[in-house]
């Protein structure tokens, strides 16, 4: 034996399974618009099976936090791959105030026909810094007709940078409307 202890980690790190994405054409019109994640501290909220999760920590996120209420979810994403700088947990969008860190990127895929977006961008206005970006996948029945109605969607604290209507034909209902939203803390 030439080296006297076996080397514990792979010289290369190992990439997450992430082959359940085409379950998912919204979170991966939202990779289309994201800032880099390396490096960055990301929160994913409605993380379902932990696709978005293990597409950041394969694209160098040093930590990521996957939150979601449903319990089959969590741990179906739990039991697709670990990492040491991945971690799921069950939390309901009404408890995301407990959460304590601050983030760079907070990503979620929301319907307005049951999630209260304004709310949950209140309770996580202060898990953000200065230059963190929240990022929102949206489907809704109803288009927004412009602007001012876009940003009556976020909490009063956030100022929205930017907004991309996403059409894709793997987005199951062609009747509803698909947008992102990238948002900042507004400016005191």
């Amino acid at each position: 034996m030439d080296e006297p202890y076996p080397k514990m980690r792979p010289t290369h790190p190992i990439a997450l399974p992430v082959d359940t994405g085409q379950q998912y054409p919204l979170w991966q019109a939202l990779t289309k618009t994201l800032p880099d994640v390396a490096g960055k501290r990301v929160l994913v909220l409605h993380s379902a099976d932990g696709w978005f999760c293990r597409y950041a920590v394969n694209h160098g996120a040093i930590a990521v936090l996957g939150v979601d209420h449903a319990i089959a979810q969590i741990t179906a994403a739990r039991a697709v791959a670990s990492s040491d700088r991945l971690r799921y947990q069950i939390l309901d969008d009404s408890d995301l105030a407990l959460l304590g860190n601050h983030y760079d990127l907070i990503v979620g895929e929301f319907n307005l026909q049951h999630d209260d977006l304004r709310a949950i961008s209140s309770e996580i206005t202060h898990l953000l810094t200065s230059s963190s970006h929240f990022y929102a996948a949206v489907t809704t029945t109803n288009a927004p007709v412009d602007s001012l109605e876009i940003n009556r969607l976020f909490a009063d604290e956030l100022t929205i940078q930017q907004w991309y209507q996403v059409h894709d034909p793997k987005l199951a209902k062609p009747a509803n409307t698909y947008f992102i939203l990238n948002s900042q803390l507004a400016s005191a």
